[in-house]
C-alpha cells in the first residue's frame, strides 16, 4: 500500500496541479482525512509532539518518538504522509538513519530543514545551518533511502533569515542534491514565491501562503506549488472541543447537553472501522 501511495505523491509533485493536504496530528485525524478522500496528509512537528507526548515543539522529543507516532498514523490512514523531519536529528549519518526508520514506518515524504535546533526553552534562535553543511545533509538523506520513490523535501527558512538573493542561492544549491521538492517556510509575499519558482526546477510545497494568494489552488499551481498545507486548524479545534467538554462537565453541566456537538453513531463507526472489521470477522471466523 505504501508503495502506491508514494507513487501517487510523486505523480502529484511532477504534475501541473496543486493539491490541498490535510494537516493531521494523530491516527484518528489521519483516518478522518482518508475518509474524506485526501490524498496527502502532513504532520507538523509542533502538533505531532503535543498530540503524541503532550510536550511543546522544542527539545523534548527524539527520532524514535516521531517514528513510532508515524507508524501508528500510517496504519490508520490510507494516505501519503508527509512530515516535518526536523533537522534529521543530527548530522548526515543521523539523517540517514532517520530517513530509513521513517521509510520503514510507512512515511512517503520527509522534510529536512535548514533551521538550527534551539538548545532549550526561551533561548536565542540560532538561525540557519551553513549552506554547505545542509547540502551535504540533503545528499545523505537522498542516498540513505531504501526506496527511490520516497520523497526527500528540502525545507528552507531562508526567506525569513536572508536577503532574497541569498535565499535563492540556497534554494538553487538544495535543488541540485537529488531532493524532489522544496518546502518554503517564512514565505511572505507573492514576489518571493514567483522568484523562487523561477529559480528552481523543483516543485514547491507551502504552508500558509501569502495573504494575497490565500488558498487559490490554481494560482499556486501556476507558480510552482504542488502541495498546500493549510496550517493546523483541525488540531486547534480538537483541543478546544475537548477542553470545552471537560470544563462543561467539571462545572456541573449535564451530559445530555453535549449531544448536539457529538459525532453521530454512523460517523463513529466509519472512523473506528467497525464495519470493515466485522466483515473480516465474518469472512474468517469458522
Amino acid at each position: 500500500m505504501s508503495q502506491s501511495l508514494k507513487r501517487r505523491l510523486n505523480q502529484i509533485l511532477s504534475g501541473s496541479e496543486c493539491v490541498l493536504a490535510a494537516n493531521v496530528f494523530d491516527p484518528l485525524s489521519a483516518r478522518i482525512a482518508s475518509l474524506l478522500d485526501y490524498e496527502v496528509c502532513f504532520l507538523s512537528g509542533s502538533v505531532g509532539k503535543t498530540a503524541s507526548l503532550g510536550v511543546p515543539d522544542l527539545v523534548m522529543t527524539n527520532m524514535s518518538d516521531l517514528v513510532e507516532h508515524c507508524r501508528r498514523i500510517t496504519r490508520m490512514g490510507d494516505v501519503a504522509l508527509m512530515l516535518d523531519g526536523e533537522d534529521g536529528f543530527g548530522g548526515p549519518i543521523n539523517t540517514i538513519r532517520t530517513v530509513k526508520e521513517l521509510e520503514a514506518a510507512g512515511v512517503s515524504a520527509i522534510e529536512i530543514e535548514d533551521n538550527l535546533p534551539k538548545e532549550g526553552f526561551n533561548r536565542k534562535d540560532p538561525g540557519l545551518i551553513a549552506k554547505v553543511k545542509q547540502v551535504s545533509k540533503l545528499k545523505a538523506a537522498v542516498d540513505g533511502r531504501v526506496d527511490t520513490e520516497t520523497v526527500i523535501v528540502a525545507r528552507t527558512a531562508a526567506l525569513a533569515y536572508c536577503s532574497l538573493d541569498d535565499a535563492l542561492d540556497r534554494i538553487n544549491a538544495y535543488s541540485e542534491t537529488g531532493v524532489k521538492a522544496v518546502r518554503l517556510s517564512g514565505l511572505k509575499t507573492l514576489s518571493q514565491l514567483q522568484a523562487v519558482n523561477k529559480a528552481t526546477h523543483l516543485p514547491l510545497t507551502v504552508l500558509n501562503p501569502p495573504p494575497e494568494v490565500g488558498s487559490n489552488l490554481d494560482f499556486l499551481a501556476a507558480n510552482g506549488v504542488r502541495v498546500l498545507m493549510a496550517g493546523n486548524p483541525a488540531y486547534a479545534m480538537a483541543v478546544k472541543s475537548i477542553y470545552d467538554c471537560f470544563a462543561h462537565l467539571r462545572n456541573g453541566g449535564v451530559i445530555s447537553e453535549l449531544s448536539r456537538f457529538e459525532a453521530s453513531p454512523d460517523l463513529l463507526k466509519m472512523v473506528n472501522q467497525t464495519d470493515e472489521l466485522v466483515a473480516l470477522q465474518d469472512k474468517y471466523d469458522l
